[in-house]
């Protein structure tokens, strides 16, 4: 069954995801102390499991760890709740290794019962957690996850001793520990998550390195939990009802990071610099439904490619507060590579010759846009339009409602049609952003893109357990893919925050979170 997360990941709109990339000044000797304050939008819950935007994995980060982790500068992978793990040379069957020191905020140990409980809550049938798909190759996923099934546990998860997790795999994933570190997989107490009462949501037992101590309708109260090390004392959350009342609240000097709402970024990168401004992981394109017959020929595609301004696009429309792409691996995550499209230029002319090749006795076919019924949306429609327009292509705008369009953009039906992939349900390496939609058969593949050399690099980068191997064979895929044409990238989106003077050691991901233990800040009650 394909999964509605593969599209528009934060709606790919202006403003639609804050969190972003960069870092505060870091020189200097780490002070200790003080109360570190973050603002953001009211989440919906503290559940891990039902984090859905991008405030609300900031504060699952905070408060839970997954079995791994990411280093807040490379995104490499590195130990969590699993102090190490192993895999078999085929990459099917993994053993994770729980850490001696892994421990809930209530000092119970973590165990590897609580792994696969955690694991399993999400990947159970009816599981609302937009990530429960990213958990496919793992053994019987199909027959726990189908609303009709009678699977009572996910097979491929087996608890082998009390610090030991086995993983089997239908395939084979050699980034399986970086997938696992996705904040939605952070692991959880059964015995609190099923209590009830107090609500897991509002007052969750954690297992990260900071614990809820209070809260009230509008702070949470955040201090080290028990083992954890930070140089600051405690972090108080600040909830808001949007982002322009989080950035007026860092205007007052409330708050030390807040996100910045899209229409005052020029005023906040002037004010307070860029070092909170960076892509986040998500990568915002449209897509040829490659089924169709009209788009049987390459070199329509490739005319369709060239004729389309991007740059107009993110200058006129998003006004530079995202960033023109040509890449399906966006900025900051790692085996992303600087200009993979060698046929991503704008060039009208280049496109005329193409059309003329193409279709020597006529006209080329007219064409539907079809995008999700949007304002911003509909004037990167009306703007394709144009573009292709000048270039003797007819392409009629046919918008869809929202609610509507994830469905309509897996039925078949689409032509060109508005994609994007990330975000929240992305993992820091190449092969997350790559075979998911471009691997043939798989369920995201909603271009109906095939090409057996792209399969076999993408099946040997799952094969290969060095990773500097790994990424030259996912390289050459997105090289191979882009070079066929089924999908126009447009941009990747630019996440912008803002970061108080007195803050050191905070460094933003491009997954829109950072590490609250690192931050140390340089004055206020409290700091020695």
């Amino acid at each position: 069954m394909r999964r509605l997360a593969v599209l528009v990941v934060c709606a790919l709109a202006v403003g639609a995801c804050t969190g972003g990339g960069g870092s505060s000044n870091g020189n200097g000797t780490p002070r200790s102390g003080g109360t570190f304050r973050i603002a953001m939008e009211r989440p919906r819950s503290l559940d891990p499991a039902q984090a859905h935007t991008p405030e609300e994995i900031l504060l699952a980060d905070q408060l839970f760890d997954s079995l791994t982790a990411y280093d807040p500068t490379t995104l490499a992978v590195r130990p969590a709740v699993a102090a190490s793990w192993t895999a078999t040379p085929d990459q099917q069957h993994w053993d994770f290794t729980i850490s001696p020191t892994a421990k809930f905020s209530n000092g119970r140990p973590i165990t590897a019962t609580d792994v696969k409980y955690s694991l399993e809550r999400l990947a159970r049938r009816g599981s609302t957690a937009t990530t429960s798909f990213l958990l496919e190759p793992i053994s019987g996923f199909a027959a726990f996850n189908d609303p009709k099934g009678t699977a009572t546990e996910l097979a491929g998860i087996k608890v082998t001793a009390p610090n030991l997790v086995h993983f089997d795999l239908d395939t084979p994933l050699s980034t399986l520990p970086s997938l696992l570190g996705n904040d939605t997989f952070a692991i959880v107490p059964r015995e609190a998550v099923e209590a009830p009462s107090p609500d897991f949501n509002r007052e969750p037992v954690t297992s990260g390195p900071f614990r809820l101590k209070s809260r009230t309708d509008d702070v949470l109260h955040l201090v080290l939990a028990p083992g954890a090390k930070a140089n600051v004392g405690a972090v108080d959350v600040h909830f808001y009802g949007d982002e322009p009342a989080a950035y007026a609240a860092f205007n007052r000097k409330a708050v030390d990071w807040a996100p910045v709402p899209p229409d005052r970024v020029d005023e906040a990168a002037e004010k307070y610099g860029r070092s909170g401004f960076a892509p986040y992981a998500t990568v915002g394109f449209y897509g040829f439904n490659l089924k169709s017959p009209k788009f049987a020929d390459a070199r329509f595609r490739e005319a369709i490619l060239a004729a389309i301004d991007r740059t107009a696009i993110v200058r006129g429309i998003y006004n530079s507060t995202v960033q023109e792409t040509s890449s399906l691996v966006p900025d900051g995550i790692p085996g992303s590579q600087p200009n993979p499209c060698s046929k991503c230029a704008h060039d009208p002319d280049k496109a005329r010759a193409l059309l003329h090749d193409a279709f020597p006795t006529g006209p080329p076919p007219s064409i539907f846009i079809d995008y999700d019924e949007d304002t911003t949306q509909e004037a990167i429609a009306k703007a394709m339009q144009a573009n292709l327009k000048d270039v003797g292509i007819t392409a009629d705008l046919r918008p869809h409602a929202y609610t509507d369009y994830l469905n309509f953009a897996l039925g078949g039906t689409q032509e060109l049609f508005r994609l994007g992939w990330g975000g929240l349900t992305a993992y820091p390496t190449a092969d997350g952003f790559l075979t998911p939609l471009f691997l043939t058969g798989s369920h995201e593949n909603v271009t109906q893109f095939s090409n057996p050399q792209v399969d076999t690099l993408l099946r040997n980068g799952r094969l290969e357990p060095d990773e500097a191997k790994r990424t030259g064979l996912d390289q050459q895929a997105e090289r191979l893919i882009l070079d066929q044409v089924p999908v126009v990238p447009i941009f990747e989106i630019e996440t912008h925050s803002v970061i108080a003077s007195r803050v050191r050691g905070l460094q933003l991901t491009a997954l829109g979170t950072f590490d609250a233990t690192k931050v140390w800040l340089t004055s206020g009650p409290g700091v020695k």
